[in-house]
């Protein structure tokens, strides 16, 4: 199995830009499913529910969450209740949604996806992601041996933590949330591939998506500053992760990273 995994979706760009690239990457590398984040795809916070059914239309299969899952207010999040949307696992179960999946292809192949938050320098509060993965992937390890784990985590220790922990059991673990591809893409002893950041499908010129003014002026003063979402240069990051369907162990992954010039609208 071929999967494609596109990393955080930032804003209008993003999603202009996955709404021209998505198609041909996934008839190029003869793709066999696509998920991709979520999180960020409403002006840079959240997801509503008619950006969930564009990011469908676009070719996404499977779309996960993170910290900015339940960012947009007064939202109709009924969404979230759809088997193909995820928030993280370990936030409170009272939230709606839920945070893993079975997912099945046309022909018949299945994968799991499990969608998890990191704790360290975010919210230390939630139940512990490491306990309640592995109890996800192996739940999961009884209907499909393929399993993708998007780890949606701020300390590179803790998602390269995680991936060791499930070494084996899951397919791949894929991290997210620092909207910066990390150059570390490999497969670990016991067969799952692992990169500690897939990146951000996005503005480039930007600060991790948000127009640099007004992150600089935070910096400086030190106060409340609301950030405003770039809107300058494109790219889409991601990775393509090669699965054997019977073993369930990472054969390769591959950086996916582009440069997008955008069709005017």
């Amino acid at each position: 199995m071929k999967i494609l995994f596109i990393g955080d979706i930032f804003g209008n760009v993003g999603r202009r830009v996955l709404a021209e690239r998505l198609p041909v990457l996934t008839r190029e590398h003869a793709i066999d499913i696509c998920v991709g984040n979520g999180e960020n795809v409403s002006g840079g916070r959240g997801m509503t529910k008619n950006l969930f059914r564009k990011l469908r239309k676009y070719g996404l299969d499977v779309i996960t969450g993170g910290n900015h899952s339940f960012s947009v207010d007064d939202n109709d999040y009924s969404f979230m209740e759809e088997p193909i949307s995820l928030r993280p696992l370990n936030f409170p179960p009272a939230n709606l949604g839920h945070g893993s999946t079975l997912f099945t292809l046309e022909d018949g192949r299945t994968i799991g996806v499990v969608n998890l938050m990191g704790r360290t320098f975010m919210h230390e509060s939630l139940d512990c992601p490491f306990r309640l993965g592995l109890a996800a992937i192996n739940e999961l390890r009884e209907q499909t041996p393929i399993i993708l784990v998007d780890f949606h985590a701020e300390a590179s220790s803790e998602k390269a933590a995680l991936a060791h922990y499930v070494d084996g059991l899951a397919s791949a673990v894929i991290g997210t949330h620092t909207h910066v591809q990390t150059a570390d893409e490999r497969i670990l002893p016991k067969g799952t591939a692992f990169i500690t950041d897939a990146g951000m499908t996005g503005p480039e010129r930007s600060i991790i998506g948000m127009k640099p003014e007004g992150v600089i002026k935070k910096y400086l003063l030190q106060t409340y500053v609301r950030y405003e979402p770039s809107e300058d240069g494109a790219m889409i990051n991601g990775v393509i992760i090669e699965v054997d369907d019977e073993s369930g162990k990472a054969l390769s992954i591959t950086r996916l990273f582009e440069r997008v010039t955008l069709i005017q609208n």
